[in-house]
């Protein structure tokens, strides 16, 4: 069996040779593999010519781009003297130029070129190799930080990890070329890609090397030829052939009567907009908590993921998927989310944002409201089955969370419902860790106008506090409620000092399980020393953070209790700290117990 090309008589995969003109049906080692991919998105996004600098650490990348682009490589020794050829080149041909060279300072003498091509706004590509992981910091030679080296001078910057074979790695590898060389096109700037690379460096066959069992996409690319993800022109430019662009990425998009509308936090389209697009479609929405779509959403809206992704529907596959904005942030509906293969449409805010690319067929800032018809005429009509099976299995499933609710014992998700569904907060922030992972089970689409933040997470629990009192102050009723861990408020007790100036009022509601319990959820668990070295049991409780910063304090250990404490917070002046007192460790099992329910209840809706 032949792995690598199919052979020239298959449409979109032309064969091509290496530098001596032998045709290659097989990618003989995985860095052969690896930058044959690289090189094929490079040429789909619509690299024109390539510049090469020879080295060692480069080679496998010198023969893959030799092969992609055959006679359309200009081979020069001086990195400095490349650099500005490949300027040149990029200007006049209007169209990116990739310039590729091997590690160390041969990258650094590519930085003239560069702060030209950024002052004078043309598409230069440094493709670098580089030295693995293990070579760095530790004085190898031709070994040197790489990437950063031109932050100040270029539009984007990938740093790739490792070369690897398997489908998510491929597709990620592809996508992240896709989205670099066409924005460095669209957005007439300079980009830089960094290619970390191991022995054996030559592209030779390797004996060692064992391909896993990857085709299609991952490994082909897309089979009409385009980028694995294509960027809109009104994704990075607008103007004139913006509609034409919009009009090209939707003729990509296959008739999907399987489709589904997926939005996490930051969603870019107002409620109203996914109202409208989802009516249009007959698409379920898919809506994680942080955002408005959960109280904004009538009519197609689904909240039970994290229950329906370990029951009924998590084999299921789409025929299209439309994300606005963000990636969902639960990790239940992420991960289902990323076992699906059919077409993806990404929607930004921003043409930066990367999420899900190795998923994305298409990737385009949001259109107008003209556009998104388009998109739904493009999408053709769901199929109304579809749509119903996942209407009914989320109604089931809240229905059997409400009923379980009911009798659900003392503890982090009883209070945790409890809080999120309480009336008279006009905004909701759900912390990182366990408090989002709560929200997305237990906010019920109720309360119309309530805005739900949460933050990525890029930093765990930290800012969990002061985040919370900027929104309060922005908000024009200042009135909110922030559920949070106890390590979440401990984390940042000093931004509670601009509580007062601030003049927000509410609650802060604190879920204290004694130390990290969203680690009781993970492998990490099981480890040896685990509550010494990961889950870190404090033993304290907050009365005394109360006092400090002028917070109204209640400690609760019952239904009642919380309710009262939610009830005068909510009318109450100022901030209102509710210490919730749960047994440590408990969370796992109810938490999975009220998961298991609800999906055994969709599985016989």
């Amino acid at each position: 069996m032949r792995i690598g090309h199919p052979t020239r008589s298959s449409p979109g995969h032309p064969a091509k040779s290496w530098n001596h003109g032998c045709t290659v049906t097989a990618d003989p080692n995985l860095n052969a593999r690896w930058c044959r991919c690289l090189a094929e998105e490079l040429a789909r996004g619509g690299t024109a010519r390539v510049v090469l600098s020879p080295g060692s650490r480069n080679s496998p990348l010198l023969a893959a781009l030799n092969a992609e682009f055959p006679g359309r490589c200009v081979v020069h020794v001086d990195e400095r003297s490349a650099g500005f050829i490949a300027l040149g080149l990029a200007k006049a041909l209007d169209a990116p130029v990739a310039l590729c060279v091997t590690s160390g300072s041969a990258v650094a003498n590519l930085l003239p070129a560069i702060a030209e091509a950024h002052a004078a706004g043309v598409p230069l590509l440094v493709v670098s190799a580089d030295r693995p992981w293990d070579a760095q910091g530790c004085a190898a030679p031709q070994t040197m930080a790489q990437t950063g080296l031109f932050a100040r001078f270029v539009t984007a910057e990938v740093a790739l990890g490792e070369p690897a074979d398997d489908d998510v790695a491929l597709r990620a590898l592809r996508a992240r070329v896709a989205w670099l060389v066409q924005g460095a096109r669209l957005g007439r700037r300079p980009a830089h890609l960094n290619v970390p690379l191991r022995e054996p460096l030559a592209p030779l066959p390797d004996p060692a090397w064992q391909p896993r069992a990857v085709g299609g996409e991952a490994l082909h690319g897309r089979a009409d030829g385009r980028p694995y993800v294509q960027l809109a022109a009104e994704a990075v430019r607008g103007g004139a052939d913006a509609v034409a662009a919009w009009r090209a990425l939707l003729g990509s998009l296959p008739l999907a009567p399987r489709g589904l509308i997926v939005a996490g936090p930051d969603c870019p389209l107002s409620a109203a907009a996914v109202q409208t697009l989802a009516a249009a479609t007959r698409f379920p929405v898919l809506a994680d908590a942080p955002g408005t779509l959960r109280d904004g959403v009538s009519d197609g809206l689904v909240t039970t993921l994290d229950a329906l992704a370990g029951g009924p529907l998590g084999a299921t596959q789409a025929d299209l998927i439309i994300q606005l904005g963000p990636a969902p942030l639960a990790r239940a509906a992420f991960e289902w989310l990323d076992r699906q293969r059919c077409a993806w449409l990404v929607l930004t805010a921003d043409a930066r944002d990367q999420d899900f690319l190795h998923r994305a067929h298409a990737a385009a800032v949001v259109p107008p409201d003209d556009g998104l018809s388009a998109l739904a005429t493009a999408c053709g009509h769901g199929d109304e089955g579809w749509r119903q099976r996942w209407l009914d299995a989320d109604a089931a499933a809240r229905r059997a969370l409400s009923t379980a609710l009911v009798s659900e014992p003392w503890g982090e998700p009883l209070a945790a419902a409890l809080a999120v569904n309480h009336p008279g907060f006009a905004l909701l922030h759900l912390a990182s860790s366990m408090a989002v992972r709560h929200g997305n089970v237990h906010c019920q689409p109720t309360r119309p106008g309530r805005r739900i933040h949460a933050n990525r997470g890029l930093n765990g629990i930290d800012g969990t506090l002061g985040t919370f009192l900027g929104e309060l102050a922005a908000h024009p009723d200042g009135n909110g409620l922030l559920l949070c861990g106890d390590l979440a408020f401990l984390h940042d007790l000093p931004a509670l000092a601009a509580a007062g100036s601030l003049r927000g009022r509410g609650a802060i509601v604190v879920l204290n399980n004694d130390g990290g319990g969203i680690f009781d959820f993970l492998a990490v668990a099981r480890m040896p020393a685990y509550h010494e070295l990961v889950r870190t049991p404090h033993g304290r409780d907050l009365t005394a953070a109360a006092a400090q910063f002028g917070l109204t304090y209640r400690q609760v250990a019952t239904r009642q209790a919380l309710a009262e404490a939610l009830a005068a917070a909510a009318t109450g002046p100022g901030l209102t700290l509710i210490e919730c007192t749960v047994t440590p460790g408990a969370a796992v099992e109810r938490h999975r117990a009220l998961l298991l329910g609800m999906a055994t209840a969709a599985n016989g809706a």
